[in-house]
């Protein structure tokens, strides 16, 4: 099926991510195997008049487990983006350039069995149209790339 319009390359990340949001994805281990496939909701709510964004996602992983996320995201430019979330070391910076946007942080991530481990984060977020968007991000251990994951989010009805 052929759009109807062609997609829009000024979604601005705070456009997007304000209402509800379902998704699906999955994580690939260093060397391309499967670790894990999810489906996620968010919400996200925008206050222009304090330029933030409250966001909450949950993420349901195949092995019964879940990761709950609250972040506070500051629009500290016309680009510039910081977030806060409660189990980051220190704070997300990102950039949006017309429809990608990327940031980067280092995230205490929750297991099945309860534990934690540190991983960095290097996110790129590719915006469709306001609809539809992609993410990819490499997940870093000391400094090397241990997996990726890929989600796909879409406008909930």
């Amino acid at each position: 099926m052929v759009p109807s319009d062609p997609p829009s390359s000024s979604v601005l990340l705070e456009e997007f991510f304000s209402g509800r949001l379902q998704g699906w994805g999955l994580t690939l281990g260093r060397f391309g195997g499967e670790k894990n496939r999810f489906t996620l909701q968010a919400e996200g709510e925008w206050n222009p008049v304090s330029r933030t964004l409250k966001l909450y996602e949950t993420y349901f992983f195949d092995d019964g487990h879940q990761d709950d996320l609250t972040w506070k995201i500051i629009k500290s430019s016309g680009k510039d983006y910081q977030g806060f979330e409660t189990r980051i070391a220190g704070s997300a910076r990102g950039i949006q350039n017309d429809s990608l946007f990327c940031w980067k942080y280092r995230r205490d991530v929750p297991g099945k069995d309860g534990s934690s481990t540190r991983l960095g984060f290097n996110d790129r977020f590719f915006f469709h149209d306001e609809h539809h968007m992609t993410a990819h991000a490499s997940l870093t251990l000391l400094g090397v790339e241990v997996a990726t994951l890929h989600a796909f989010y879409q406008r909930a009805a």
